[in-house]
C-alpha cells in the first residue's frame, strides 16, 4: 500500500486546480461566443445546440469562479478590493457580456441607471455576483431583463437584476431586515450562488454597517428581483 504524503494540502491541490480549469473554461467560453458572433445564419439550425452549451459553461464557469473565491475568502487570501466605481458602465459591461446568450432565447437586456452614479465596491466580486443572477434569469425570464441601480434613503447602493418570469418561490424571498434563505442542498440546487452572494455583500462594510441581499417578486410585470445592496 502506498502511504499517503503527510506534506500533501489537498485543499490548495483542489483549489489551484480549479483555478486552472476555470481558465480552460473560460477560453473554451470565448471560442463558443466567437463562434456566434461569426456563424452564417443558414448553418444555425445546424448548431441548434449552441445556446445551451454557452448557457451550461457559463453556469459551471460561475461555480468555479464562487469555489476560488469562497476558498481564498475562508483562507483569509482575499479581501473585498473596494474601488470607485462608474456603476452605468459598469452595467453596461455585464449586460454586454451576456447578450449574444440571452439574445438566443429572444431575452432583451436593458440597464436603468443615472450615468453619474458612483458608488464604492470590489467590481469583480460584484460582477461575479450580477452574472450569476442573469444567467440564473435566463431560465426563467420570458422576454426581459433589467439592471438597475440607485442610492436608499440611507446611502446604500442597491444594485438590482429584474426578470420578467414567474418570481421566487417563497422561500427564498427575503429583504432588510429578514433572514437570509437557508441553503438547501437536497432541493435541487447547491446553493452556491446564493452564499457567495450572501458572502460577498457582507464583504462590503462601512461603519457598523454591512452589505446584504434582497429576493422579491417587484420585478418586471412581478417577476423576481434579485439586489446585492452595499454600504
Amino acid at each position: 500500500m502506498t502511504a499517503v504524503n503527510p506534506t500533501f494540502d489537498f485543499a490548495t491541490a483542489l483549489a489551484n486546480s480549479v483555478h486552472d480549469m476555470k481558465n480552460s473554461l473560460g477560453m473554451v467560453l470565448g471560442m463558443l461566443d466567437e463562434m456566434a458572433t461569426r456563424l452564417d445564419p443558414a448553418l444555425a439550425s445546424q448548431l441548434e445546440n449552441l445556446p445551451a452549451m454557452q448557457y451550461e459553461g457559463q453556469r459551471v464557469n460561475n461555480q468555479l469562479v464562487q469555489l476560488l473565491a469562497i476558498y481564498r475568502i475562508g483562507e483569509q487570501n482575499y479581501a473585498a478590493q473596494i474601488s470607485e466605481v462608474e456603476v452605468s458602465d459598469f452595467l453596461d459591461d455585464c449586460a454586454v457580456r451576456s447578450e449574444l446568450l440571452l439574445a438566443s432565447r429572444g431575452i432583451a437586456i436593458e440597464v436603468d441607471c443615472d450615468p453619474c452614479l458612483i458608488g464604492f465596491f470590489d467590481p469583480e466580486l460584484v460582477f461575479g455576483v450580477i452574472n450569476n443572477v442573469i444567467n440564473n434569469a435566463y431560465r426563467y425570464a420570458q422576454s426581459k431583463i433589467r439592471l438597475s441601480a440607485e442610492m436608499t434613503e440611507s446611502q446604500c447602493l442597491r444594485i438590482s437584476v429584474d426578470d420578467d418570469g414567474r418570481g421566487y418561490p417563497e422561500a427564498m424571498l427575503c429583504g432588510a431586515g429578514t433572514q437570509q434563505p437557508a441553503l438547501n442542498f437536497s432541493a435541487g440546487s447547491s446553493g452556491l450562488g446564493l452564499y457567495f452572494s450572501h458572502l460577498v455583500a457582507s464583504m462590503h462594510r462601512s461603519g457598523p454597517r454591512q452589505g446584504l441581499i434582497e429576493c422579491s417578486n417587484q420585478g418586471i410585470e412581478g417577476g423576481g428581483r434579485f439586489s446585492i445592496v452595499l454600504p
